[in-house]
Parts: C-alpha cells; sequence; structure tokens
C-alpha cells in the first residue's frame, strides 16, 4: 500500500512539474524549468492527508467556502494549521445595511469574494462547540474577550463581528515571546538614606554619609563646569568613586509581536484565485476607512488560532486580539518574476511570499497567563 501512495505522488509530482513548465512565462531564460522543479519539491500534491480529511465532506465545519491555503499538501499533512479570523470594525459602512440604512453604504470589494452569513454562522457555531467542549474558551461566542484595556468593556467594544476567516498552514517556525520591561535608576543620595529608612543604620550614621555625599556632589558639579575633567581627575587620585546606588526598577511590560511568513506557490486554479483572495482581505482589512472629514476608523483585528485537527491546539499558547500592523508581498521571491500564462485578468505570479506581523492589542499579565495566554 505504501509502494502505491508513493507511486501516485510520483506520478502527481511530474504533473504539476510538467504543467508548471508549460504555464509559465518569464524573461530569464533556462528559469522556468528550473524554478517549476523547486515549487514541486516545495508544494507536492498529497491526495489523501488534509487536515481535516478524516471529518469528511459532509461534517467538515470549514466547508462552506472560506479563504484558505492550500488545499492538499504535506504542510498540513499533520492537521496543524491556523485560523486567523478578521473582526470588522461596527462603524464601517462597508457590507452591513448597504443599500438600506445607512446612506454611507459601500459594497465590498469582489476581489474579496463573499460568504453567506448563514453559513459563516453554520461554521463559528460548530467551532464554537468543539472549543467549549475542549475547555478552550466559554461564553457563546467565537471572539474571545480582551482581557484588560478599554476594549475590556462591552459598551466601549467597536470591533464586534466577525467577517472573514482565513486558514494557512502553520509555518514551520512556532516562537512565543514573553518579556518584561526593567530600567536601571541611579537613586544616589536617596540610596544612601534608605540604610536609615529600613532600620538597618543610626539616624547618625545616616545623616553624616548623606552629608558627606551631598557635599561632595555639589563640591565637584561646580568644580566641574569651571574645570571639566577635574572630578574624575579627583576620583582617579583617590581610587575611589561615588557609588550611584543602582537599582533596577521594573517599568512595563512590552507587546508581544508575531512574524508569520508565508509562501504561495498555487498548483491550479482554484489555488491560483484563491492566493490573491486571501492577500486582498489582509490588505483590505489591515487599512482604516474614511469616516468622514478629517477622520479615520479603526482597521479591522484580527484573532489567531492555533489549530489541530478539529480543534485548538491546547500545547500552543493563546494569542490575543492583533493588529497587523505590517505585510510584505514579494512577487519574485526567487530573483525572477515569472507568471503563468495570461487569461483576461492578466498573468498571476507563479510564486508569491508573504510576511505578516501582528502585534498584541493587550498587555501580557498574571491575568492573560492563567487562562492561556
Amino acid at each position: 500500500m505504501g509502494f502505491f501512495t508513493n507511486k501516485v505522488k510520483s506520478i502527481i509530482k511530474q504533473k504539476v512539474t510538467s504543467n508548471l513548465i508549460s504555464g509559465f512565462q518569464s524573461a530569464a531564460f533556462g528559469q522556468p524549468k528550473k524554478l517549476a522543479a523547486k515549487l514541486a519539491s516545495k508544494s507536492p500534491l498529497d491526495m489523501s492527508k488534509s487536515p481535516v480529511a478524516h471529518m469528511g465532506a459532509t461534517v467538515n465545519p470549514y466547508n462552506y467556502g472560506i479563504a484558505q491555503y492550500p488545499q492538499e499538501t504535506t504542510n498540513l499533512a499533520d492537521g496543524h494549521y491556523i485560523i486567523f479570523d478578521v473582526i470588522e470594525n461596527r462603524r464601517t459602512h462597508y457590507g452591513v445595511g448597504t443599500g438600506y440604512d445607512d446612506p454611507n453604504a459601500k459594497s465590498y470589494p469582489k476581489s474579496l469574494g463573499m460568504v453567506g452569513e448563514g453559513k459563516l454562522q453554520a461554521f463559528q457555531d460548530k467551532r464554537l462547540a468543539r472549543l467549549k467542549e475542549q475547555k478552550f474558551q466559554g461564553g457563546e461566542s467565537i471572539l474571545r474577550s480582551q482581557a484588560s484595556g478599554i476594549n475590556s468593556k462591552k459598551n466601549l467594544q467597536i470591533h464586534t463581528r466577525i467577517s472573514d476567516s482565513i486558514i494557512l498552514y502553520t509555518p514551520p517556525a512556532v516562537k512565543f515571546d514573553y518579556k518584561v520591561g526593567y530600567e536601571q535608576i541611579d537613586t544616589g543620595i536617596a540610596g544612601v538614606m534608605a540604610g536609615f529608612f529600613d532600620g538597618k543604620g543610626s539616624l547618625m550614621d545616616s545623616l553624616k554619609g548623606v552629608g558627606a555625599n551631598f557635599l561632595e556632589t555639589v563640591t565637584k558639579s561646580a568644580l566641574e563646569i569651571a574645570i571639566p575633567g577635574l572630578g574624575a581627575a579627583v576620583d582617579k587620585g583617590l581610587g575611589r568613586t561615588q557609588n550611584p546606588n543602582s537599582e533596577m526598577v521594573f517599568k512595563s511590560v512590552p507587546f508581544r509581536e508575531f512574524a508569520f511568513p508565508y509562501e504561495f506557490a498555487p498548483k491550479n486554479e482554484k489555488e491560483k484565485d484563491e492566493v490573491q483572495r486571501i492577500i486582498e482581505i489582509f490588505k483590505f482589512n489591515m487599512m482604516p476607512e474614511k469616516l468622514s472629514a478629517g477622520y479615520l476608523t479603526a482597521p479591522a483585528q484580527f484573532q489567531l488560532t492555533y489549530m489541530y485537527r478539529d480543534g485548538a491546539n491546547m500545547y500552543v499558547p493563546k494569542i490575543a486580539r492583533c493588529a497587523l500592523r505590517g505585510m510584505s508581498i514579494d512577487y519574485s521571491p526567487e530573483g525572477v518574476f515569472t507568471t503563468f500564462k495570461g487569461d483576461d485578468k492578466g498573468a498571476a505570479p507563479v510564486l508569491t511570499k508573504v510576511d505578516l506581523d501582528f502585534v498584541e492589542m493587550e498587555i501580557m499579565t498574571k491575568e492573560t497567563i492563567a487562562i492561556g495566554h
């Protein structure tokens, strides 16, 4: 059975390579054949190892037309993928209310594609049921609540609706950084007085030390104005210097950042169109919208979830709501711009590299760590 499967894979791989070669257009002589071989090994077809293949067509909650890539590759053979939920700003004029009660209503760009509201809700309901079964999250919404900040207050939330869901393979590197910010502070004379305030020295000893330190500081500062470098020379001559009484003081917690590098090498017409749609959805939703003269609405937020088969991968920490801060699109990652044969829209790139730069909307605290972040 293993021999048969490998044989089928080999045949498909040869077909993919020949189809890619025949479809390439490039200014560089000899480049298509070389690049086609590389792409074929980069994303070989796998007929049986989809991350949701075990669910079947009728029970697969993702079988409703959402944006996803790839369709069937060994990148997803073990069932690992990421769902990027787009959380729309409720003040948007796009989509909801179009042509009815909103005089400023706008239609979504056709390049984003459309998903029926009923199918989207059914998709979210099935996901939520599975996540609640796992105890990954509670509540009656697929949206995870923010633990801190203004957006944690329900009456102040402006991002309340999922407009799109994108499923992408998990990149090779999965990394989470946890950091806290400390700053070095020179306490100086206050540090000298600490011995008195903590009860470890007598009042007279503390006052004596403070007085001497203060007098030396004032004297050296005055002399430095008249003769620059004199203070350092005095210290060197005496073989000692004043203790700055440096302390590390906790200041803040930086926001976690997440980078997701993706390479899209579509193998057929459907994947080619899906790649373009995914790029458009990310680009469209990371940008603000003109609200009125002098005002812009905040861009959409994103909810990221590491998945394994039909549930969340609870061995990987949760990610709080994010902003898509940067997106880089390289249509010639191999050094030359190569396309498929042209159609009525133009000629689609054979290989596209996309780098997504996300930053969380809230800092990590003991409370967020306790719930799985």
